[in-house]
């Protein structure tokens, strides 16, 4: 209030000293425009034109917020906007219903929003993928790394993914592990790649880092480290001594963790290990204690496969199993394969016909039909190959 009172004040002394100042008789100005001349006081004009100065700096400044922030810029820039948001809606709308070829002409133009500037940019980047452009998907990557160098990580990330779909593992690969950051994603990239070519070593490792940071559920962890281990476990090591590769196969169960140690799939591939090192009886006594635990199909194929010198106990072993699961095709093939691997050629012919009456399958063909081969009946022999061809085309 007593702001507003010095204010008015001021402007009443200012109003009183401007008529003053025009009552006094200290000169004129005389303005002549043709014929038209006007004549008035020095202080009137002066006063006249400080107005005028007044009101034309108000106008500039008028002027410049309309078209400034505040007025038609703002208005543009917001009508800009407002059509590129559509335009990413379009997109992302392609997107979904996989129309890849729109998605990535109208999600690659630039946008003013910075966020969904980079946004529209990976998900163009990925329409190109799916399209099958791996080079424009490229491409748009590059360009969201120049525009986002912070993210360079994620999106080389993304490229490996693409790069694993496309079959090109070698890439994907080195585009992994040039990453400056390991990712949970990025790790489990890395993992599927060394998977695919096999690097059992390479994925060993690494399994310390992936159960660290990768974020994996447990049965994708414990089906990943599975697989490495049987992996580790099959490497062929042919050029060392028996004893050698059984103290490598040992020595890799070994570091195997406790709980995945009761898996059939591990067991099997750990027995085959053990009895391709000369370490069948071994392998027996593993595979037995197994059997008894859990009665699995791979466990028996296992307990079939192994090759001991002296296979009586063996086949004493699973004909006490056949009393307790007389119908099981598994357990009968694998009877058949250890008697034809003793020599009892009789008994493997009953016993692989056995198997094709309870559950008929290419390899128990291709079994009796070797075994007849031995017998010296190469007719039934080629009919029983003929038969078990056809058997497997049925079962496609």
């Amino acid at each position: 209030m007593r702001k507003m009172l010095l204010i008015i004040l001021g402007a009443l002394l200012l109003g009183a000293a401007g008529i003053w100042l025009v009552e006094q008789d200290q000169g004129y100005v005389l303005l002549s425009l043709g014929h038209t001349s006007v004549e008035m006081s020095f202080w009137l004009a002066a006063i006249i034109f400080v107005i005028s100065s007044l009101l034309f700096i108000w106008v500039l400044l008028l002027l410049r917020w309309v078209l400034g922030a505040g007025g038609v810029k703002q208005w543009w820039h917001s009508r800009r906007a407002t059509k590129q948001s559509n335009k990413i809606a379009k997109g992302l709308q392609a997107f979904l219903f996989n129309d890849w070829q729109m998605a990535h002409k109208v999600l690659h133009k630039p946008s003013l929003n910075q966020p969904l500037s980079g946004v529209s940019l990976l998900f163009s980047a990925k329409a190109a993928a799916n399209h099958g452009q791996l080079d424009e998907a490229r491409l748009t990557l590059t360009q969201f790394r120049d525009q986002y160098p912070d993210q360079a990580d994620y999106a080389n990330t993304l490229l490996a993914e693409w790069l694993i779909t496309s079959a090109e593992i070698d890439q994907a690969k080195s585009t992994l592990l040039a990453l400056n950051n390991q990712s949970g994603r990025s790790l489990q990239l890395l993992s599927k790649v060394y998977s695919y070519q096999s690097d059992w070593s390479a994925l060993y490792a690494l399994l310390p880092q992936i159960k660290r940071q990768s974020g994996m559920d447990k049965d994708r962890l414990a089906t990943l480290q599975i697989d490495c281990y049987c992996g580790l476990l099959s490497m062929p090591e042919k050029d060392l001594p028996a004893s050698a590769r059984a103290n490598k196969v040992q020595a890799v169960w070994s570091e195997i963790p406790r709980n995945l140690r009761q898996d059939s799939a591990l067991i099997s591939v750990y027995v085959r290990a053990l009895s391709a090192a000369d370490e069948g009886e071994k392998a027996l006594s593993i595979l037995s204690k197994a059997l008894k635990n859990q009665w699995q199909q791979g466990l028996v194929e296992a307990f079939g496969g192994l090759k001991l010198k002296d296979a009586t106990k063996q086949l004493a072993q699973g004909e006490n199993w056949l009393a307790m699961h007389p119908k099981d095709a598994d357990l009968l093939l694998a009877l058949g394969r250890i008697c034809r691997h003793m020599g009892f050629l009789g008994k493997a012919k009953d016993y692989l016909k056995s198997t094709i009456a309870i559950s008929p399958s290419a390899t128990a063909y291709a079994e009796l039909a070797e075994v007849l081969a031995l017998l010296g009946d190469s007719a039934s022999s080629s009919e029983i190959y003929r038969q078990g061809l056809l058997a497997s085309v049925l079962n496609k």
